[in-house]
């Protein structure tokens, strides 16, 4: 059976970015895990659950789309700028070596936010280590930057069919209290059938293929 980790930086990044994918592949079987390296949250004498709320939240839309999730430094880091990245890579060496992925989907180098770019680099460091796993990216998942714009996918999911578990798992996250902004749906389901409109599909998520060794009878997602 084939294993595919998915090391993103926040809760609601994979989501974001992959959710079709992820319900495309866990519908037919393969074993996809998510790393989360931060939880992105902080608790306050004002609200000082705020922290478990974005901890469930993650959970539930695990459950929809049927992953596995993994938190990074169990659950304790609240901003990747506080892991050095010599421990970053680390922490990636690890689940890797872990999980024992065929694939690994991260972060595009080029995102518009740092704590993307720090999980991207400590992935791309950290593939010294797996020879045998292909490395994928996704790219931006902040579509008002011109990043997102930059980002040219070299493989395209169709994600048609799975775009309702998608925005199931992403309404898990507006919840009252959250500290960051709202999840605008709508301009995601509008994005993913924009990029499936550019290859003829009526929805997609998109991929940037880093590096692939072809194994005979093994796809790659």
């Amino acid at each position: 059976m084939t294993r595919v980790l998915i090391v993103a930086a926040h809760p609601d990044d994979a989501e974001l970015a992959l959710g079709g994918t992820i319900a495309r592949l866990t519908e037919r079987g393969t074993e996809v895990t998510v790393a989360l390296f931060t939880v992105s949250e902080t608790a306050s004498r004002e609200d000082p659950v705020r922290r478990e709320r974005r901890v469930a939240a993650a959970e539930a839309a695990a459950e929809v789309l049927g992953h596995r999730l993994e938190w990074l430094g169990d659950g304790r880091q609240d901003q990747v700028e506080d892991v050095p990245e010599y421990r970053a890579v680390g922490i990636v060496d690890d689940v890797v070596a872990r999980t024992g992925p065929d694939v690994v989907i991260s972060h595009w180098d080029g995102d518009s936010h740092g704590d993307h770019v720090r999980v991207a680099r400590a992935v791309v460091a950290s593939s010294r280590r797996w020879p045998q796993a292909a490395l994928l990216q996704f790219g931006s998942n902040e579509h008002r930057t011109v990043r997102y714009a930059e980002f040219t996918p070299s493989l395209y999911v169709p994600t048609a069919d799975h775009l309702p578990r998608k925005l199931r798992a992403l309404a898990c996250y507006a919840y009252p209290g959250q500290g960051y902004r709202a999840l605008d749906t709508d301009a995601v389901e509008l994005l993913d059938r924009a990029r499936g409109a550019a290859v003829g599909l009526a929805a997609a998520e998109g991929l940037r293929l880093v590096r692939h060794r072809l194994t005979p009878g093994r796809p790659l997602l």
